[in-house]
């Protein structure tokens, strides 16, 4: 219940930045020195929000989740690599993996419908990092997109 003693609908959850620094710091203390933390939110300022918390604790901070690449590579200044979405790896011609009239459609009417997986050249998204194998800090981060042929990918 709040202060107006109205009970809220959906239970209090855990606050994953409290969770997630507990946990580094218990893996810190067994040895632990390269870190990289997935960071699945939906919205940016969550993302980089995390980020900076965790600057100079772990190696890299990535987001995932609105599957669409950001162009915001860097590193902290306390060392750590951050990137606030890494993208998707799926068809090129697509909206989100899925076929593009579908969607458009489903947009367009309102209407439900199913979302077939897109066919064709696939673009594969992620980041790339160096990291000091002795003080867990990212020396250097690079986002690649890559878009693989379909030869290619039945080889």
């Amino acid at each position: 219940m709040n202060a107006m003693g109205r009970t809220f609908m959906n239970p209090p959850l855990e606050n994953p930045l409290t969770l997630l620094e507990a946990e580094i710091e218990r893996l810190k203390g067994d040895g632990v020195k390269m870190m990289m933390v997935d960071f699945h939110a939906e919205a940016t300022s969550e993302k980089i929000a995390m980020g900076r918390a965790l600057d100079g604790k772990v190696s890299l901070v990535v987001g995932t989740h609105t599957h669409v690449q950001t162009a915001d590579d860097t590193i902290f200044p306390g060392g750590t690599a951050y990137l606030t979405d890494a993208g998707m790896c799926g068809p090129e011609v697509s909206v989100l993996g899925r076929e593009v009239d579908s969607v458009v459609w489903r947009f367009r009417t309102g209407l439900p419908t199913r979302f077939p997986v897109a066919k064709g050249p696939v673009r594969l998204c992620g980041v790339m990092v160096d990291v000091d194998e002795e003080t867990g800090s990212a020396k250097s981060i690079e986002r690649f997109s890559r878009l693989i042929a379909e030869e290619s990918a039945a080889e």
